[in-house]
């Protein structure tokens, strides 16, 4: 009896010590396995300049074309060799003030970190940074030591996060060209489209746009012959004049004809209510070319009413991003919560040629 007890003793002892070596080989293998994933981080492709993300509007302060507007905030990334790294933080004012400040960093980074000091020797204050480099952005924490007196000027403080600015150009449109433009974007209005993110529209969005601008007379038909008529007081088109309407101004097909709101359909037809009213008409203010990508376009455009008393009113302005292939489609609209002030930007821009 008691040599079957020292059987088993023997037998489970021999399970612990080698369950506890591949446990320990497990642990050894998966602290390798994130060391290795650690070190993964491509530096390389952080090198140059990366621009301060903002809460609103975030895309106008990526901008190149606009820098001298709103200023400039970032971080340029001049060296790096293996992941020693090297660079500067900056900010530059926007117009009419222009202040600027430039601090260097510079130390190791490790699993994608990097912590340092810097010292901003013009406006004399000194700091920390902890930078992150992850999924194509750099977070950075940046604070400042203690001061009797705080500078004028400066880097920011806090954390931040930086993407790569969107280098543009801007477009000089002749005036028909800006005209044929105009005349697309009309029927963008806001009480016709709201503003929309890329691949945010809707079938519903895209029928109750088409229908109400038909219903308004906002579309040349003049190319659609007899598949559109007016019949005691409704637009009735064919339904193929609603997929190439939704083709022509966002490139996308209609997924299932069907009614909404304000456009009825039936057996392959669409009718809405002739309507009338007065509407916002676009005035494009600026147009920018995306550098990198010749395809995208970028306008900035007033919307403006006439009053009978008042005359011409700003009502809203908008970011409406463009892609050209054979004609102009559009991906996306915002509205600008604070809008440009044009007067200014095109006296800068002058300044500047």
């Amino acid at each position: 009896m008691k040599r079957i007890i020292f059987l088993m003793v023997l037998v489970l002892s021999i399970g612990l010590i080698f369950g506890c070596k591949n446990s320990t080989e497990s642990n050894s293998e998966g602290q390798e396995s994130n060391a290795v994933s650690k070190e993964t981080v491509n530096y390389d492709g952080y090198k140059g300049d990366w621009k301060l993300k903002v809460a609103e509007n975030e895309e106008l302060y990526l901008f190149s074309s606009l820098e001298v507007y709103f200023g400039s905030t970032g971080v340029h990334i001049s060296d790096i060799i293996n992941q020693y790294i090297k660079g500067t933080i900056y900010s530059v004012q926007g117009a009419p003030g222009y202040r600027q400040a430039n601090v260097a960093f510079e130390g190791e980074a490790q699993d994608g970190k990097l912590v340092t000091s810097y010292e901003d020797e013009a406006w004399l204050y000194t700091g920390n940074i902890e930078m992150i480099f992850s999924n194509q952005q750099i977070i950075a924490n940046i604070t400042r030591d203690e001061m009797e007196t705080a500078p004028l000027w400066g880097i920011p403080e806090g954390e931040l996060a930086f993407a790569r600015p969107i280098e543009t150009e801007i477009v000089t449109l002749s005036d028909d060209e800006k005209s044929n433009l105009e005349a697309f974007l009309f029927p963008l209005s806001k009480n016709r489209m709201k503003p929309f993110n890329k691949g945010e529209l809707t079938d519903e969005r895209i029928i109750d746009f088409v229908g109400v601008n038909l219903g308004l007379g906002h579309i040349n038909t003049s190319e659609f012959d007899n598949r559109i008529e007016e019949k005691d007081a409704e637009v009735i088109f064919n339904e193929t004049v609603m997929s190439e309407l939704s083709k022509r101004y966002f490139g996308v097909d209609i997924k299932e004809h069907k009614s909404y709101e304000m456009t009825k359909y039936e057996n392959g037809f669409y009718r809405v209510p002739a309507l009338g009213a007065a509407s916002e008409y676009p005035f494009i203010q600026i147009m920018m070319k995306n550098i990198k990508n010749d395809e995208i376009y970028y306008l900035i455009v007033d919307y403006i009413f006439e009053y009978p008393d008042e005359g011409k009113s700003l009502e809203y302005q908008y970011l409406i991003e463009l892609q050209n292939k054979d004609d102009y489609i559009v991906r996306s609209i915002k509205e600008i919560n604070e809008p440009i002030n044009f007067e200014i930007l095109n006296q800068l821009l002058k300044e500047m040629q």
